[in-house]
């Protein structure tokens, strides 16, 4: 069982650009009025900008309040700051584009973990049976179901209780997106190795700060240019974890990750 979850999580990474594009049409029509308002933000409009540090510290609060819903845990603004810096040393990724990152996917209301993995799947199976679900994804589903039961196993967590995010409401799909990267399970096992080896924790645990956040650090460490800092290779990897692709027509939104970012290193970080 495990040879083939690692097998499993192997084949994923080749896959990735697949499934965060499943991702991402999982979120549209929860972000479609921030992603009306973000696309008229131009490049040389946001430079112009300059953030106050209540502004900042207003994202920073409902970041807190973000994770800490879906995490089930209550975390201050030092917490996750302690967070990024320790993913940022591990995997060379620039702590304030880390901390951009946060900024903006709360902002999206990414982590939507506002369901029970129970109520994901009946929801699934539900929508399978009245023909709203394909077969194709319905056996995506039952593959990432059993995956997600033994990522919970191995955390001693009953799955079917873990908050995850919710099945879409207006278009056909499922939920289940787990923790502070908001990863399927089948894109969690292709990290799981490397995260246990970045933060030490055997297994690393998707509603755990320092493990979610490393598995995003790590996700957009691999994208290149980005542990040497390079702007390209962050706006690169912004879009890559938004969309699958380095398309322009997401440049909106890696100009707000790095707005975010640069207003947090002038403001805030010493």
């Amino acid at each position: 069982k495990a040879a083939r979850g690692n097998t499993e999580g192997e084949k994923v990474v080749l896959e990735d650009a697949k499934a965060e594009h499943e991702r991402l049409l999982r979120l549209k029509s929860e972000q479609e009025k921030s992603l009306t308002a973000a696309k008229n933000e131009t490049q040389s409009d946001l430079r112009d900008q300059q953030a106050t540090i209540g502004e900042l510290q207003g994202k920073l609060s409902k970041l807190k309040s973000s994770l800490s819903d879906l995490l089930g845990k209550s975390y201050d603004a030092q917490d996750v700051e302690d967070a990024a810096s320790f993913a940022a040393k591990k995997t060379g990724v620039r702590k304030d584009f880390i901390m951009g990152m946060l900024v903006v996917e709360s902002d999206l209301g990414r982590y939507t973990g506002g369901c029970t993995y129970a109520e994901v799947e009946k929801g699934a199976e539900q929508r399978y049976k009245s023909g709203k679900l394909s077969k194709a994804s319905w056996a995506t589903f039952q593959n990432r179901r059993t995956l997600f039961k033994g990522i919970a196993d191995s955390l001693d967590k009953n799955y079917a209780k873990l908050k995850v995010s919710c099945n879409p409401a207006s278009y056909y799909g499922t939920g289940g997106a787990m923790g502070v990267p908001q990863f399927m399970p089948d894109t969690w096992m292709g990290y799981k190795a490397r995260i246990a080896n970045a933060t030490g924790h055997n297994p690393p645990d998707p509603w755990n700060l320092t493990d979610g956040v490393m598995a995003m650090a790590i996700k957009l460490s691999v994208v290149p240019g980005v542990t040497s800092h390079q702007r390209t290779g962050e706006r690169n990897a912004a879009k890559l974890y938004l969309s699958g692709t380095t398309s322009a027509k997401y440049n909106w939104y890696a100009d707000k990750v790095l707005y975010w970012a640069d207003n947090y290193e002038r403001l805030l970080d010493h």
